[in-house]
């Protein structure tokens, strides 16, 4: 799995107005994440589409989180990125060649239960950690991970 830029600096800006408990303007947000505002604005633009903040125009505008950061999980706020969670070859989707033909493994392959074991995993995961969490110190992260992944 790999996350791109706008993940990574999504799930970051969530975390950023999770921790601040009140409105943030765009400038607030793009100095706080050392992040151009261009990028700033197109990355809470998708995560406003996703329901994940709402924000307010005018002289006392900014951004904030649309519910409490305890209901939000890393899954919903990648799924807000209209990302997939995970791109495994056992995708149906995703099991085309480059020469349009379905995988030549598709039948039997001893990768694709290793590949949805690992996507069970990150997906768990994903869908236990909470913004609430991510907000908190590394060390709590670390304690809650332990406590979802036997």
């Amino acid at each position: 799995m790999k996350l791109t830029k706008v993940e990574e600096e999504g799930l970051r800006l969530a975390v950023t107005l999770a921790q601040s408990g009140t409105q943030m303007t765009l400038p607030e947000l793009s100095e706080k994440e050392d992040l151009s505002e261009a990028l700033v604005a197109k990355v809470l633009s998708k995560l406003r589409q996703g329901g994940v903040v709402s924000a307010a125009r005018g002289r006392n505008g900014g951004y904030e989180l649309a519910c409490p950061p305890e209901s939000l999980t890393v899954a919903d706020i990648l799924r807000a990125l209209d990302q997939p969670l995970l791109q495994g070859c056992f995708n149906k989707d995703l099991a085309a060649t480059s020469s349009g033909t379905c995988c030549p493994h598709g039948k039997d392959c001893g990768l694709r239960p290793v590949w949805r074991r690992i996507e069970t995993q990150i997906a768990e995961v994903m869908e236990r950690i909470t913004l609430s969490d991510l907000a908190r110190s590394e060390r709590h992260v670390e304690r809650r991970i332990g406590a979802v992944l036997p």
